[in-house]
């Protein structure tokens, strides 16, 4: 991302709270959730916390919207520079997976789905508020959160919007997930915009919303990977295929492995190329006083359960690294050349694989 500004303390927070007071940000909040002895290196400790692959390739895709929405590049620029920028992690040590064949279908896929949300994007609008900076205070607890984009739609409705290249929320995960947008919608709120305009959402750039009319006169809208989007469709494509091409079954399904294989429709007549509709795949968890409340609570109990255990390591020890952890410990955290759980993680880990090898060793002798 772009440097930002220094950070300037309005005026209505050092009438209440002095020059000097903690100011808190989502993410501390969530490095909690994810692993209290990561909190305590990177965030008390302040050890120096490293990029993995998800968060380097996600600044790239940022740096991009922000530099188009702010009018420095053209749209045709985007790709060209996420490709450029994509190179970088194609010949680093950065890693989806651990396991070699897995990460490059990881990678390849990862980029597939990028580029072509880059290709195809929607502009949200003429004007975009971008990176802005959104104070909140939470019971005293003074928060900050950059958000990536604010813009106002017909209905005079203020739109917040997160570019998301991690996977997609569904279900009850779309609101778990949704703190973050909550925070910033609260800071909207305390600035003086009515709850019920504000709308708050992710866009998910790996994935596509594709819409298409039914047999029954009705749209239907479905999501599907950017790199395979097309599959999504067969169904509806398959009919519409048959229905407008005198061919025999066979040939109809030659044409739809051809339309899947390319990712695309241009090889089909343009009256079912029109049927078909993409747009960048939002996603919206719901904003409403309960939902706020339950942030406010949540985030109180955090900020306390943080000043209770204080600076001492003993109250910031975590479990051993289990199987279920592995992912995270390997790929995601950043401070995890820090961690003495994570280097007995990888000492017992060599030493089984040192032990397996022995085994097998010796079942080949007999």
């Amino acid at each position: 991302m772009s440097s930002r500004p220094k950070l300037v303390i309005p005026k209505r927070y050092k009438e209440k709270y002095g020059e000097k007071f903690p100011i808190w940000s989502f993410s501390r909040i969530n490095t909690l959730h994810n692993c209290e002895h990561e909190y305590y290196l990177s965030r008390i400790k302040k050890m120096k916390s490293l990029d993995n692959i998800y968060s380097l390739c996600g600044s790239y895709a940022h740096e991009i919207l922000e530099k188009y929405y702010c009018n420095e590049i053209k749209y045709q620029d985007m790709v060209v520079k996420f490709e450029s920028d994509f190179l970088d992690v194609e010949i680093s040590d950065y890693k989806f997976s651990n396991d070699k064949e897995k990460n490059n279908k990881m990678r390849d896929k990862y980029k597939e789905c990028v580029v072509h949300f880059f290709k195809t994007h929607n502009k949200m609008a003429d004007k975009v508020a971008i990176e802005k900076l959104i104070w909140i205070d939470i019971e005293g607890n003074v928060f900050i959160g950059y958000v990536d984009a604010i813009h106002k739609d017909e209905d005079g409705n203020f739109i917040i919007t997160d570019f998301k290249t991690s996977s997609m929320y569904k279900g009850k995960k779309v609101q778990e997930h949704g703190k973050q947008l909550l925070l910033y919608a609260l800071g909207l709120i305390q600035g003086g915009v009515d709850i019920n305009k504000i709308k708050v959402r992710w866009n998910f750039l790996k994935y596509v919303n594709i819409s298409y009319l039914q047999k029954n006169g009705k749209m239907k809208t479905t999501s599907g990977d950017r790199n395979n989007w097309v599959k999504s469709i067969k169904t509806p494509l398959k009919r519409d295929i048959r229905d407008f091409y005198d061919m025999d079954e066979w040939e109809v399904d030659l044409k739809i492995e051809e339309c899947i294989r390319n990712n695309s429709l241009a090889s089909l007549d343009n009256s079912i190329i029109g049927k078909y509709k993409l747009e960048d795949c939002y996603v919206y968890p719901e904003v409403n006083q309960e939902s706020i409340v339950d942030l406010v609570d949540g985030l109180i109990s955090d900020i306390n359960l943080i000043k209770s255990k204080g600076d001492d390591e003993v109250n910031w020890e975590r479990n051993e690294i289990q199987s279920q952890d592995e992912y995270y410990c390997n790929v995601l955290c950043g401070v995890k050349k820090h961690c003495k759980y994570y280097k007995d993680y990888l000492n017992k880990k060599n030493l089984s694989d040192v032990e397996e090898e022995d085994i097998i060793a010796l079942l080949e002798e007999i």
